[in-house]
Parts: structure tokens; C-alpha cells; sequence
């Protein structure tokens, strides 16, 4: 008899659901993601994958410490993007990696970067890319030098098309793995 680990038995799950639920159906507990775990020897998750219940394509990834704290959370848009990736201490606090960031966005028009704004561990921005069509650096804008241009701010929300990103909120990021990871 041979025996499934919990990885195979998740796969299967995936096959059954795209093959016996049909698409649109909308129901009370409706499946809106997948998930594929991966897990420490120890049987702690080690790696939470989320899927589109609808598209199969990956929304997130949750990658966890061998303690089962999360360490680093990422995000992809529709595109299969990384639109955003954010590194945790064990209190679920914003930590500044190797890189000297603790959190990262992207922004993307199709498969074209427009910009990239790295954060330190308060959710501050430190350094701000803007790229041109062409897919060449524009602009590159760092915290220390914002006070040069008083308009530097005002100029950088309408590059942005209006969008703001003043600050790196993580705790809503990190709401959202934590409950992918135990439901």
C-alpha cells in the first residue's frame, strides 16, 4: 500500500475540485483559493502557496521559520507579477533583510514595471524607482534627498497616476497569511 504525503493528497484536492466543480457556481462557503502547503520535518507549515480558486494562478505565497513564525509574505497580480514582498521578525514585525529593506512593491502595466518602492522596517520609504516605457530607470528618488525638491512628494503622487505610497502598512499583509495558513 502506498501512502500519500500531505503535499500529493493537496495536489489531488486541486485535480478533483477543477475537474468536479463548475465554474461560476456561487454557494455559501463558495471556494474563492487553494492552497499548497509545504511542512517542516516537525509538521509546522513551512511554505503556504494560495491559488485563484477560479483561474489557478498563484495570488500569494506565505514562507514560514522552522518556529512556524511567519518570515516573509509575497503578492502577485493577475499578470503572475510580484507586486509586493514584505520580511517578518517572529513578533510579526516589518525586518529589514540583507538588502537593507523590510518591504518591496511593484507596480506593473501588462508585463511592464513601471515602479518599485523599497521600505525599512517602520513602513518608511527609502528608495523609489520610476521606469519609462521603454523599461530603462527614470528616476530614482531616495528618502534622504526628498528634502531637495519640495515638490518631490506632490510630483511622485501624480507619476503614480494618483496613487498614493506614502507607507507600508503590513499588518493587513500579514492578517492575510496568517489566516491562509489556518483556515
Amino acid at each position: 500500500m502506498e501512502f500519500y504525503g500531505k503535499k500529493e493528497i493537496v495536489g489531488v484536492v486541486f485535480l478533483l475540485y477543477g475537474i468536479f466543480t463548475p465554474i461560476g457556481t456561487r454557494a455559501e462557503g463558495e471556494v474563492k483559493s487553494l492552497k499548497d502547503f509545504q511542512y517542516w520535518d516537525k509538521g509546522t507549515v513551512r511554505e503556504c502557496d494560495v491559488y485563484d480558486a477560479q483561474t489557478g494562478r498563484l495570488k500569494a505565497k506565505a514562507f514560514c521559520a522552522y518556529s512556524g513564525d511567519i518570515e516573509k509574505v509575497e503578492k502577485f497580480d493577475e499578470g503572475g507579477n510580484k507586486i509586493e514582498e514584505a520580511l517578518y521578525d517572529g513578533k510579526g514585525r516589518l525586518k529589514a533583510g540583507i538588502d537593507g529593506w523590510a518591504a518591496m512593491r511593484w507596480r506593473y502595466d501588462g508585463s511592464q514595471l513601471v515602479w518599485q518602492v523599497s521600505y525599512d522596517q517602520y513602513g518608511t520609504p527609502i528608495e523609489r524607482k520610476f521606469y519609462s516605457k521603454s523599461g530603462k530607470l527614470a528616476m530614482r528618488l531616495y528618502r534622504d534627498n526628498d528634502s531637495v525638491n519640495p515638490y518631490v512628494n506632490a510630483a511622485m503622487y501624480m507619476m503614480l497616476g494618483g496613487q498614493n505610497i506614502g507607507y507600508y502598512d503590513s499588518r493587513e499583509t500579514l492578517k492575510e497569511a496568517r489566516q491562509a495558513i489556518n483556515e
